[in-house]
């Protein structure tokens, strides 16, 4: 009968094997706190630009503003500054209307690193011009300010937010 006992046991006790999960909880541990994070990691920069949007939230110093030829527009330049010592500045375009009801509300038509030499320019009423360049580059660029934006990043043109508030976007060729 004891060998019956010794035969049952040693059946159930290879029947009820733990999982290798359970078996290993210090492994498996380890493993998920390093790869959920990089999954993390690697989604949210691959999914940002798809849901970028132009908002800065009232960040950065107004660099400078011009009023439009008729007076019915301002457009103003600001410099956002990102990335602590070893950063940079990003440049901001707002178009906001000066006359009418609708005089708070703000367009950005423009996002671009700083490059060093920036102007605006009202080429006509709609049209804006807007100059932002060095010796090694230039993304300087003239805008229909009532249905185009541009975008140094190329964003905005891919993100899911932003398709209701341009008709053409525009951004560097890579």
């Amino acid at each position: 009968m004891e060998r019956h006992q010794q035969a049952n046991s040693s059946s159930s006790t290879t029947k009820s094997r733990k999982l290798w999960i359970r078996r290993h909880p210090i492994l498996t541990t380890t493993t998920l706190l390093i790869f959920i994070p990089l999954f993390m990691l690697v989604a949210y920069s691959n999914l940002r630009p798809y849901f970028s949007t132009f908002e800065r939230s009232e960040q950065g110093e107004l660099s400078y503003s011009i009023p439009s030829r008729n007076g019915e527009y301002t457009a103003e330049i600001y410099g956002v500054p990102y990335g602590g010592a070893a950063g940079g500045v990003t440049i901001w375009v707002d178009v906001r209307k000066t006359n009418g009801s609708d005089a708070s509300i703000v367009k950005t038509i423009y996002r671009a690193e700083h490059h060093g030499n920036n102007h605006l320019e009202w080429e006509s009423e709609n049209t804006l011009r807007i100059e932002n360049w060095s010796k090694y580059s230039d993304e300087t660029i003239t805008l229909n300010i009532e249905d185009e934006i541009y975008d140094g990043r190329g964003w905005a043109c891919k993100s899911l937010h932003m398709k209701d508030q341009y008709v053409h976007c525009l951004s560097p060729e890579k």
